[in-house]
């Protein structure tokens, strides 16, 4: 996993920590989206626009993320393991959850498309990740606007967040009308950084979003560069998963997924 590729998961990351509301998950839930991720440059790397269709699976302890047809990651809360797959090479990586700072150095040292001068600043700026963490910042402000989204209705709410050298900025509009239960979806969101120091205060200050976003837009600034991302919310409902989804597949292999 590169370097760039691990910016846009901490991107993602963010994204989906204001998405849904807290509450006990019972059953397979499957979520779809619609993801937009602006063009940006970062490290003098750019990176193009790209439109993706998320779908997210949820049980009790374990999920999976659809990144498009190439790419997917599991994430298995009963193990503390991440996985992350790339469907054209049939390989995969993985990391243990909660870890992310010695997991994003090795990123940094593994990415081949830097340079030793870029990961040298890179480095730098992991140095001080373990301090950024310990200042979580989120702040939820409740803006009173209403308004229908896909026959939703759906009010606005404000999130700034701070943390790990980063800011964002997300605009939610959030429903109640669609009566699931969505406390997994939150988690799987946060595997990377939920056992960070500072998080449990940050998560009850996004307990004051009600429902579920149906249209969020977010910016993330880190290391100078800013990811600006659109998440709609497609469709959601309880079904039963397709069997072994929470699993690597068969005849993968650990191997670099871009």
């Amino acid at each position: 996993m590169g370097f760039k590729k691990g910016f846009k998961a901490l991107g993602l990351c963010i994204l989906l920590l204001g998405l849904a509301i807290p509450c006990v998950l019972q059953a397979d839930t499957y979520v779809k989206q619609k993801t937009h991720v602006d063009a940006y440059e970062i490290m003098g790397q750019a990176q193009p626009e790209k439109d993706e269709i998320v779908v997210t699976w949820m049980s009790k302890n374990k999920g999976r993320i659809d990144h498009g047809e190439d790419q997917s990651t599991i994430i298995r809360l009963d193990k503390d393991m991440m996985y992350f797959l790339d469907h054209t090479k049939k390989v995969y990586n993985e990391m243990p959850i909660g870890e992310l700072s010695d997991i994003m150095s090795g990123v940094i040292e593994e990415d081949e498309g830097l340079s030793e001068e870029e990961k040298a600043e890179a480095a730098k700026f992991m140095k001080g990740l373990t301090g950024a963490m310990m200042q979580c910042e989120a702040k939820v402000t409740a803006i009173g606007e209403k308004k229908k989204i896909r026959g939703w209705k759906c009010k606005k709410y404000i999130l700034k967040m701070k943390m790990m050298g980063t800011e964002s900025t997300q605009e939610i509009w959030a429903t109640e009308d669609v009566k699931i239960n969505y406390e997994l979806f939150r988690t799987l969101g946060s595997a990377m950084i939920s056992k960070q120091p500072g998080f449990q205060e940050m998560f009850k200050e996004m307990k004051k979003i009600k429902g579920i976003s149906v249209l969020t837009t977010s910016t993330t600034s880190v290391m100078g560069a800013d990811m600006k991302t659109t998440s709609e919310l497609l469709e959601v409902k309880e079904k039963s998963a397709p069997a072994g989804i929470y699993e690597i597949p068969k005849g993968y292999k650990k191997g670099k997924v871009e």
